[in-house]
């Protein structure tokens, strides 16, 4: 859930001829490419250390579930299938 990794500032520069719209559009893609959405709210409120590794394990449930059920769809990537099992090791 939380990762030990520092957290670094997002920097968007505005160019010539972008407009606000523009830079919102950039920050929030920046934003969603780092996680840091969802480390904040992971972080709002304090969890114990035994709801956290509940939430954990059934994250992992539900993850093993998924690739079982990918894993028997015929037009799945494979490269879909290693992403998700390299998840459930980590």
């Amino acid at each position: 859930m939380y990762n030990s990794k520092s957290i670094m500032p997002i920097v968007i520069k505005a160019q010539r001829g972008d407009n606000v719209r523009d830079l919102i559009r950039r920050f929030k893609k920046a934003t969603m490419a780092t996680d840091i959405v969802n480390v904040v709210k992971d972080r709002r409120y304090n969890i114990k250390p035994a709801q956290q590794r509940n939430v954990i394990k059934t994250q992992k449930r539900r993850l093993k579930r998924k690739v079982r059920s990918l894993k028997k769809m015929k037009n799945i990537s494979p490269r879909v299938i290693e992403y998700l099992t390299e998840r459930l090791s980590q």
